[in-house]
């Protein structure tokens, strides 16, 4: 008796950087709304999405990202992990990848909302990488764990201050705070404040490669490489975030690095060329070789 599938096959992608491989593991999606987007209006949302011949659903990929070199085995962000209904596809995308979660030495956050950092605690109270470091900005773990902050917040951000004091307290003996520079040997922190105070990426290089995971730089690609200028709801600053994408759009396309992001559309990985006086990209496709 034959049957038809009822989801998506787990998505991964790997790519060499040097010595070192990067797989994208897709760990499904959000669904959210366009008017959470400023500077832009729903229509304009749908046309830009149309001419990119994508669906016009509101609908965010979630990624994270697995690097190993041959002596360490890292992960950057820890997708969703079903909060919200979000995301929670990452344990399978790893199973699939051959990594057990004790096998991963570090976890590094780009910021602290819960879909890059709602995959790090199991149901049981556990953190789910248990022999992993947990790195995260200096800047980014002070903002989260202010109590006062989080009192002072919108009753809808309750929930996501909550979520990271209980991912920050699992992990209190195996936390490090970082301020910039080498994270470990090979993967660099970039700082990428406004989105969050702490939000940055992982410059990962070896030889001549070089790859940027820049965070939630981009909610939605296919608009705010080409419309910069558009802010999320979700940005805690949006002047700064505006002024960091801008700049780190400058840098992608003057030294032609591959980028990744835990929100580009899957395969998830890019490069961003200029266009007239502002950007656009282009997508790696997938290769059924390693390259």
């Amino acid at each position: 008796m034959s049957s038809r599938p009822t989801s998506q096959a787990l998505g991964l992608n790997r790519r060499r950087v040097g010595d070192t491989v990067v797989t994208v593991l897709n760990d499904g999606y959000l669904d959210l709304s366009f008017e959470l987007l400023a500077d832009i209006t729903v229509a304009e949302t749908e046309a830009m999405l149309a001419a990119a011949h994508r669906p016009p659903d509101p609908r965010f990929s979630v990624s994270a990202f697995l690097v190993q070199d041959g002596r360490r085995t890292v992960l950057i962000d820890s997708g969703g992990g079903g909060f919200n209904g979000w995301g929670g596809r990452l344990p399978d995308a790893l199973a699939a990848a051959g990594v057990a979660p004790g096998e991963i030495d570090a976890v590094l956050l780009t910021h602290a909302h819960p879909d890059h950092i709602g995959g790090l605690v199991g149901t049981d109270g556990a953190p789910v990488f248990a022999n992993a470091e947990l790195i995260l900005s200096d800047v980014e773990l002070a903002f989260w764990s202010d109590m006062a902050r989080a009192n002072a917040a919108p009753e809808a951000m309750q929930p996501m201050f909550a979520l990271a004091r209980a991912a920050f307290a699992t992990h209190d003996k195996a936390l490090r705070p970082i301020t910039s520079g080498d994270v470990v040997p090979g993967i660099t922190f970039v700082a990428l404040p406004g989105h969050t105070p702490g939000h940055g990426g992982y410059r990962i290089s070896s030889g001549r490669d070089t790859l940027l995971v820049w965070g939630d730089i981009t909610h939605v690609p296919d608009v705010q490489i080409k419309r910069p200028d558009v802010t999320i709801a979700f940005d805690a600053d949006p002047d700064q975030a505006r002024a960091t994408r801008l700049k780190t759009l400058d840098m992608a396309a003057a030294e032609h690095i591959l980028i990744a992001g835990p929100h580009l559309n899957f395969p998830g990985l890019i490069r961003v060329v200029r266009s007239g006086a502002g950007f656009d990209f282009y997508e790696e496709p997938w290769c059924p070789a390693l390259i």
